[in-house]
């Protein structure tokens, strides 16, 4: 009965650490992990969107991948795949870091049903792996290396 009681216990702390340290939407944004649905309000290039988080515009780059710039071959490709995969509103998970050097924030894109958005682009051979961090960098950079084997998209 004493251990029935104890478990109850701890697991009604549990419960109630877990619901007040619980953020409100669009205030967990640098929690690695997390997942908030944001709308999409221009998507830049390949790697690169304008989106609307808690009602303010951010300019945010895909954590997973690098696609070509501007006046690169595959550039176009890259450019309208992410636009189709994105639609009006991604879904976004945070990195180990919160932004890049030219002050985009970093996060890894799924679509409105799930499916990496980095992942896809890769597979599809329009981007490659981003191989510095990130907790999905190994699984990208197989992602890379079999459809390079394949000769997948206009990279290679």
């Amino acid at each position: 009965m004493r251990r029935l009681m104890a478990f109850s216990l701890l697991l009604s702390a549990a419960i109630l650490f877990i619901a007040c340290s619980a953020s409100t939407p669009g205030s967990n944004f640098s929690a690695p992990g997390s997942i908030n649905s944001v709308q999409v309000v221009r998507v830049v290039d390949g790697d690169t969107l304008d989106v609307l988080i808690a009602g303010n515009k951010h300019r945010v780059r895909l954590f997973g991948v690098d696609t070509p710039e501007r006046g690169e071959r595959c550039y176009q490709e890259a450019m309208d795949r992410t636009l189709e995969l994105s639609g009006d509103s991604v879904l976004l998970e945070a990195g180990p870091r919160k932004e890049d050097k030219y002050g985009r924030l970093l996060f890894y894109l799924y679509t409105q049903s799930g499916e990496s958005i980095d992942t896809k682009l890769i597979q599809e051979g329009l981007a490659t792996a981003w191989t510095r961090d990130g907790q999905y960098r190994d699984k990208l950079v197989n992602e890379e290396n079999q459809a390079r084997a394949k000769g997948k998209g206009c990279l290679w």
